[in-house]
């Protein structure tokens, strides 16, 4: 099957929802970065179409790269979690300040307890005992992709409920 424009367009109409409901879940229902996950791929399949092998599903194709897409997401979201907790670090804080990181560090506490045990775990050990997600998976026994998946799971988990607490 060559992928024409009709064709793509077709196959988008299918798939489509099917790719953002994926990234909606794996996200932790983050609609706009869902959505926007989604268009990227479909930009992604149409740039590669010439790569595309007839032979093979293109369900499963798509699901190849917007899996490869969501290592890429959790990696950046880590990577911006890692730079808040520095420059968190390296900067003095005034009598208000500090009293607002108090309050801030009891959210995130909640938020923590709230987490499920094998969340809980891998945010624990990245990013209070400071293991890497290699050191991680070997304490846990799982593996590395399962470490990031509940890492990415509880940063959302955490993110969204000191959103909701915030007030």
């Amino acid at each position: 099957m060559r992928l024409t424009a009709d064709t793509f367009r077709s196959l988008y109409l299918e798939h489509g929802p099917r790719a953002q409901g994926f990234f909606l879940r794996m996200t932790g229902y983050d609609r706009e970065l869902a959505r926007d996950l989604t268009q990227d791929l479909f930009m992604r399949l149409w740039s590669a179409r010439e790569s595309y092998d007839a032979n093979r599903s293109f369900r499963t194709w798509m699901f190849a790269i917007a899996y490869n897409m969501l290592k890429n997401e959790y990696r950046r979201q880590m990577t911006i979690m890692e730079y808040v907790e520095n420059v968190t670090k390296e900067e003095p804080l005034t009598e208000t300040d500090h009293i607002e990181k108090q309050q801030r560090d009891q959210m995130l506490r909640s938020a923590i307890g709230n987490l499920p045990e094998p969340q809980k775990v891998v945010f624990l050990l990245r990013y209070e005992e400071e293991l890497s997600i290699t050191e991680i998976a070997r304490v846990c026994g799982i593996p590395e992709g399962t470490v990031k998946s509940r890492l990415f799971s509880a940063l959302t988990a955490v993110r969204e409920y000191c959103r909701i607490n915030e007030n």
